[in-house]
């Protein structure tokens, strides 16, 4: 019997890790662990197998997976001679299962599998795994005597075959002559079918302990055969560790290629399934390469693929489909990284021979990167031993014997103890996680370089490795299938170890001698006619042309040929008068070579054509643009290139042109005499040291007194004020003293703001205030103060403008502003009369900046106009009757003269007036009458009903009367619990109810007095009836609820919008839309909107407003945070871009994309970024309902979640008046804070479980794919808006790291969001302005894309800037307000950045002058 030294699995895996002795190091200087050992430090290491978990376990439970979440009819194998869902092949392999146990084979059995059809391979792998069998796969291209020798030395009892590949055996008696059987399995076919398709019982599986997986035979030093015997706990570790770390996903479609002899297949196969994706198996008997393989890839849309490099060098040609490439087995060559990395493509590269399973590192590849062997996967861990010594391990940096130890190592050599002992050796450091305790050596040198990752340095023994094959590459012809791929491309150490030489100029004439002559060498044969077709006439095939192409790389007496040279020219002649050098063009401009030389290294190609397109010709997209970018930024010998440019200029001659000095943009024109602008300074300013930790702590504590003290102050006012209404006779009496008793808090917490503003602050001036001294403290008290009162929702009205003048702000007359972004320090703010300022503006009067919040003017002359969605940073001004567009900002010192009309971001002069609405003469006996109206609607409706029915509602109902009685404690009984429970739910349902019919039939009655593109004035029943329409209808709830769902759009339709004839897509809106009226908004078939859509359809003087219909036109896509107007020229099939300012002037755009504040035309799209889509309608039908399931699902979640923050929130009160009697007033102050830290710990809560649940990762998905409905998910679900209460203290930065982001150390947070957690990492002392977001994803169309985002130490973000996915800023640099920072931008440290899209801004961005300190 064959013998396997190794304790048994079950044995050695009921030990702790660790748990053995440890023999010391002797006569060696001790090291430390972490510097002998390299394990993965950011996963768990933790074993992925479970307990008696086997391989055909793994796939009977992703088939359960796919019939239960997947798409219906998902392809387990997809060929074009048999194609299985997963559900089929499980139940074939059922069938061929129960039909081996009738042929006698069961547990234990070592079974053959010899087929050349690879679907017929997985069918009959699957069966031998689920009888306890283990498989030992051939191949048909081995010769008998191999066979022969596996079969023997295996004790094989039976191989599968079919009749066709059985009658190809040379001398079939050699694998039968000691007793094994050989079955043709097509011959059986009918008593196969017979049998029962269902799983396996465990009776029938004959499940013995220690089983083996497989055995898999590899060549030694000496070419001698030997068997790696795998079991399952090492195969189902790995199979779920790289399905972890690669990321192959359900959609993708997986190229099978290789022969299940070579250990690679297992990585191949065992994966993708393990994912639930689907294999595409090449072509039984098909020997495919270069552009055979390419034609295939393409054909059948492969979007991942695993390989070995000596194959992959023969594909010519991009296959943009293939989303993941996987290169193993050699070293990969820079050259061939440099050609087949690309933006949306993960590339990697891993290491490790059959004895260890397969693959034991892994590294991810880039053009810019040296390749290395990488880091262990998780579980496995390696080791460098001494070559002479391999029972020292070396510290990192020494170069020796790499050794592997994990659950990955195999059990060793069938049959040859003495083989096993010496590669397996003792685990001497006794290292954990390592249940065989042996080490593996594999014979390859390689150190552990500085940035942690193994570096490889050749053999020990001087030999070539092939994953175990340690042998030269004719081997691996015999393994790949591919005669003379030895010949076809150059051996891989030479790609790897030299570079390709260069191509030497030489004349048409001698070129053609000498390729002629290197032809003739590769078909062996004297002459080839230099006019000879080299298919039709010389009757060669790719395989040879692939070997000549070969051949003329490693001569430098010749050009480079590729494969698609021999394509284009099929003759002696022509190749060489298509490959003879150009004459030298005349230089015109260098900037345009040093261009192109940047964007080759970005594309991984040679060469780029400098009138080549960046997005049509060569398919670049926009995250690879913006490398290319962030490549020019860093290259001292060329311009800055921005985003910007790259649209405007999208070929390299045009670029380069436009970037010449010659051609420099023309600076901004000063600033007016009037109104004056500060004065500037164009530099950058110091970084403020930051504070202590003291400091930081003392400013947290006052923060947490100032809100404790002020929840005291309301409560005990609520007290007093109660007991007082309680005390009333009869309803009148009660209604009278809810009268005085609101009204006297209304009147209080509005005067508080202003009394704490002048007693704390008094007037405001340009200063610095260093952020967590204690002069923030008083700076944040008096924001918060002015933010929270009553007053501050009167936006809109003229109770609005007295709150601003009794704060100190100089507001003219007839003044309308509708923004509820209060400005906080008004001493500094100037508005002239007849000012304009929309809703959703910023013009706070301070900035936060490297640690300081600076305070500056803003002024605005007479009769200006603001669009909505602006920033006003400090330092500016606007000269009378000026206007300042939608979606722009004016940035620190800059000054619009008067009467000039600016727009974008930063703003710049345009000659589009905004001013849609004419002005009337005023009336101040109107602005009097709504103001007393809107008074007493709130003194004497609001307030009343609020305070005095629930006085009334403790007196009638005499359960909650009781509550507030002296007597025993009913919140230690469970009833009480039972009884908030049901009130949660009658209140929460009731809200819910009362919600949707006040939505559905207020607005449309109130909708019936306004009439479309009429004129009424502001503060009459008119402005009251749309005001009130625009305040239902935009209720975040519902939107919040609906959105990214297929009942977004039914909601929308019940609310007023026209959508016209609806193409589902289940995310047809995000969940942040909003609009003046939802009767005048129109969007067309088939277009997408991301969240943040803000529809502009009415337009307002300082005086009058007009209602409009705004139409979004049809198979449009709109990007986040996107403010449409009613006189948008936008039409059908655009795309616009995020925070994209929308054209009102000019011709409508149709078919293009819009960028950019202002906008500017790039490409509607990139293939490569909506190449996610599904294409089949049926299976878009399909994964709709699917999707509609998993949001209704999403629905539920949003609903429980908050109706259980309601229970707690009405079970904290009713334990508060539980104990009212007994405590009094302090216990309503201690059940507010209360309220606020159990929603803080709730939500937070459920954020971390569903985050956990999903298992979110950077990725890129069509919006059909589960990744993408996790995502929604985790907006929708958990609750955000507790956290802007935390804005600008210590305990917002406490949060965020709860909620996942890895944030540094003091970071002040004045109102930043982040939508994707765990995808952000900041650094120390950030400052992140109010309005500010980090949003690392983005969707177009059908596709969504996500990744990290890196802040370095000391940034600043700007307010309302924005900043895309996969970015990364430096230490110290500054993003200006309002700006939009794309995806895949590099910030270098120290910058300021600004604009939309955003650029570096040299000399161009001015800050203050020198501010008194504070």
């Amino acid at each position: 019997m064959s013998t396997l030294r190794q304790a048994p699995r079950s044995q050695v895996m009921s030990d702790l890790p660790g748990s053995r002795s440890v023999e010391p190091l002797t006569r060696r200087e001790l090291v430390s662990m972490s510097e002998l050992v390299l394990v993965d430090k950011h996963e768990a290491q933790g074993w992925r197998v479970r307990q008696d978990e086997r391989l055909d376990h793994l796939f009977e439970a992703r088939c359960d997976w796919v019939r239960t979440y997947g798409r219906a009819g998902q392809l387990a194998v997809d060929s074009a001679e048999l194609s299985l869902t997963y559900d089929e092949l499980d139940g074939r392999a059922n069938q061929v299962a129960r039909y081996l146990r009738l042929h006698g084979a069961g547990a234990g059995d070592r079974i053959g599998l010899l087929f050349d059809r690879p679907a017929d391979s997985y069918i009959a792998m699957l069966a031998v795994l689920k009888i306890g069998a283990a498989y030992v796969p051939l191949d048909i291209s081995f010769p008998t005597d191999r066979m022969a020798y596996i079969v023997e030395d295996a004790r094989v009892r039976t191989v599968l075959t079919t009749s066709d590949v059985a009658g190809r055996i040379d001398q079939p008696e050699l694998l039968t002559g000691r007793g094994t059987e050989l079955v043709s399995l097509d011959l059986a076919e009918r008593l196969i079918d017979e049998q029962n398709s269902r799983r396996l019982i465990d009776a029938e599986r004959g499940i013995l302990d220690d089983q083996l997986a497989y055995i898999i035979y590899t060549s030694g030093a000496n070419g001698r055969l030997r068997g790696v015997a795998v079991d399952h706990p090492s195969i189902c570790n790995f199979v779920k560790v790289a399905a972890e770390v690669y990321g192959i996903q359900p959609r993708d479609r997986v190229y099978q290629g290789l022969t299940i002899a070579f250990d690679l297949s297992v990585e191949e196969i065992w994966v993708p399934w393990a994912c639930g994706a689907t294999l595409v198996p090449r072509p039984s008997g098909a020997s495919l390469l270069g552009r055979d393989l390419h034609a295939f890839l393409s054909e059948r849309r492969v979007t991942a693929m695993s390989t070995v490099p000596t194959l992959l060098a023969t594909i010519e040609d991009e296959l943009p489909d293939l989303r993941f490439l996987l290169v193993a087995g050699e070293p990969c060559p820079q050259e061939l990284i440099a050609r087949w990395h690309r933006a949306g493509r993960r590339l990697l590269s891993v290491y490790g021979p059959a004895e260890a399973t397969v693959t034991a590192t892994w590294t991810e590849l880039h053009p810019d990167k040296p390749a290395t062997l990488g880091i262990p996967l998780p579980t496995y861990s390696t080791v460098i031993l001494d070559v002479e010594d391999p029972h020292h391990a070396l510290p990192h940096g020494e170069i020796g014997e790499i050794g592997i130890a994990g659950i990955g190592l195999s059990c060793g050599y069938l049959n040859r103890d003495d083989l096993t002992d010496a590669a397996f050796i003792p685990d001497f450091l006794g290292l954990p996680a390592n249940p065989s305790g042996r080490i593996y050596r594999t014979g390859d040198l390689g150190r552990v370089n500085v940035d942690g990752e193994i570096e490889y340095h050749g053999r020990v023994d001087q030999q070539g490795a092939m994953r175990g094959y340690r042998s030269e590459l004719t081997e691996l012809e015999l393994l790949l299938r591919v005669p003379g791929l030895a010949e076809a491309v150059p051996g891989i150490s030479d790609l790897a170890e030299a570079p390709s030489p260069p191509s030497t100029a030489v004349d048409p004439t001698g070129a053609e001698k000498l390729l002629a002559e290197a032809l003739a060498e590769v078909l062996g044969i004297e002459h080839v006619p230099t006019d000879a077709n080299f298919f039709d006439d010389l009757g060669a095939d790719s395989m040879v042309m692939a070997r000549f192409c070969a051949r003329a790389r490693k001569r430098a007496d010749l050009p480079t040929v590729a494969m698609q040279d021999i394509y284009k020219h099929p003759t002696i002649t022509n190749l060489a008068t298509a490959l003879a050098p150009a004459p030298a063009a005349p230089a015109t401009n260098p900037v345009a070579g040093l261009l192109a030389e940047a964007l080759a290294e970005v594309l991984g190609v040679e060469h780029v054509p400098t009138d080549a397109n960046f997005f049509d010709d060569l398919g670049a997209d926009s995250m690879v643009m913006a490398r290319f970018c962030a490549r020019a930024r860093k290259r001292a010998d060329l311009p800055t290139v921005a985003m910007q440019d790259i649209y405007k200029h999208p070929t390299i001659t045009n670029l380069a042109t436009a970037l010449a000095p010659e051609s420099a943009p023309v600076a901004l024109a000063p600033a007016p005499a009037e109104p004056s602008a500060p004065e500037v300074i164009e530099a950058l300013p110091e970084v403020v040291a930051p504070v202590g930790g003291f400091q930081y702590f003392l400013c947290g504590l006052l923060q947490l007194l100032v809100f404790l003290g002020y929840s005291f102050l309301t409560a005990v006012g609520a007290d007093r004020g109660i007991d007082w209404v309680s005390a009333g006779v009869g309803l009148a009496e009660i209604y009278q003293r809810s009268v005085l008793i609101g009204a006297a808090t209304f009147l209080g917490l509005s005067l508080l703001p202003i009394l704490a503003k002048w007693v704390l602050i008094g007037r405001w001036k340009p200063q610095e205030i260093r952020v967590w001294s204690l002069a923030y403290v008083r700076f944040w008290t008096v924001k918060l103060l002015i933010k929270t009162s009553p007053l501050a929702l009167f936006a809109g009205s003229p109770i609005y403008l007295l709150y601003l003048r009794a704060l100190g702000a100089k507001v003219g007359r007839g003044v309308a502003i509708f923004s509820k972004n209060l400005p906080v320090c008004t001493d500094l703010l100037t508005i002239g009369d007849g000012t304009v300022i929309r809703k959703d503006s910023f013009f706070s009067g301070y900035r936060a900046h490297s640690g300081v919040i600076q305070t500056g003017a803003v002024t605005l002359g007479k009769n200006v106009f603001v669009g909505e969605q602006t920033v006003i940073d400090i330092g500016t001004s606007m000269g009378d009757g000026s206007q300042l567009g939608h979606s722009s900002s004016l940035h620190t010192g800059q000054a619009v003269p008067a009467g000039e009309r600016w727009h974008g971001s930063r703003a710049q002069r345009t000659e589009v007036d905004y001013r849609r609405v004419g002005t009337a003469a005023g009336n101040s006996l109107r602005k009097v009458g709504y103001t007393v109206l809107q008074l007493l609607s709130v003194l004497l409706v609001g307030l009343p009903l609020a305070i005095g029915g629930a006085v009334v509602l403790f007196i009638q109902v005499p359960q909650l009367g009781t509550l507030l009685d002296p007597g025993p404690m009913a919140f230690t009984t469970w009833t009480f619990y039972r009884d908030a429970a049901a009130a949660s739910v009658v209140l929460f349902v009731g809200l819910l109810i009362v919600g949707i019919l006040l939505l559905v039939v207020a607005p449309r009655l109130l909708n019936l007095a306004i009439t479309p593109d009429k004129d009424y004035r502001l503060y009459g029943f008119h402005y009251w009836a749309h005001k009130t329409i625009t305040a239902l209808t935009n209720l975040k709830f519902f939107p919040y609820l609906f959105g990214d769902s297929s009942a977004i759009v039914n909601y929308l339709r019940v609310m007023g919008y026209d959508l016209s004839r609806v193409e589902q897509t289940g995310s047809n809106f995000g969940q942040r839309v909003k609009h003046e009226s939802p009767f005048l908004s129109s969007v067309g078939t088939g277009t997408v909107i991301a969240d943040g859509l803000s529809i502009l359809n009415a337009d307002f003087s300082n005086t009058s407003f007009r209602v409009s219909r705004a139409s979004i036109g049809a198979q449009n896509f709109l990007g986040n945070n996107i403010a449409y107007p009613a006189q948008g020229r936008t039409g059908d099939n655009c795309l616009l871009a995020t925070k994209v300012m929308v054209p009102i002037d000019g011709e409508i755009r149709e078919g293009v994309g819009l960028l950019g504040s202002p906008s500017f035309e790039i490409p509607r799209s990139v293939q490569r970024d909506i190449g996610l889509d599904l294409e089949s309608a049926d299976e878009i039908r399909s994964r709709l309902t699917a999707k509609n399931w998993h949001n209704t699902v999403t629905m539920g979640l949003y609903l429980l979640v908050r109706w259980f923050y309601v229970f707690a929130i009405v079970t904290v009160g009713a334990v508060a008046a539980e104990l009212y009697h007994v405590v009094g007033a302090p216990v309503v102050a201690l059940a507010n804070l209360l309220v606020l830290l159990t929603g803080v710990a709730f939500f937070v809560l459920v954020e971390r479980g569903v985050r956990r649940l999903q298992a979110l990762r950077p990725d890129g998905c069509s919006i059909y794919d589960r990744s993408f409905w996790r995502h929604e998910r985790f907006w929708k679900v958990p609750a955000t808006a507790y956290l802007q209460i935390f804005n600008g203290t210590p305990f917002k930065s406490m949060i965020w790291r709860m909620l996942g982001v890895r944030i540094g150390r003091r970071v002040f947070d004045d109102g930043c969001a982040f939508v994707e957690k765990t995808f952000v990492s900041i650094g120390d002392h950030c400052t992140l302005n109010a309005g500010s977001i980090v949003q690392c994803h983005s969707q177009e169309d059908g596709a969504f894309k996500s990744d990290v985002t890196k802040i370095g130490a000391g940034v600043t973000l700007g307010v309302g800037s924005f900043v895309h996915y996969g970015v990364t800023i430096g230490d110290g640099a500054e993003i200006a307000a309002d700006s939009f920072l794309m995806k895949g931008e590099e910030v270098p440290p120290r910058t300021l950045w600004g604009a939309n899209p955003a650029r570096e801004l040299r000399g161009e961005m001015p800050v203050l002058p020198e501010s008194t300190p504070n």
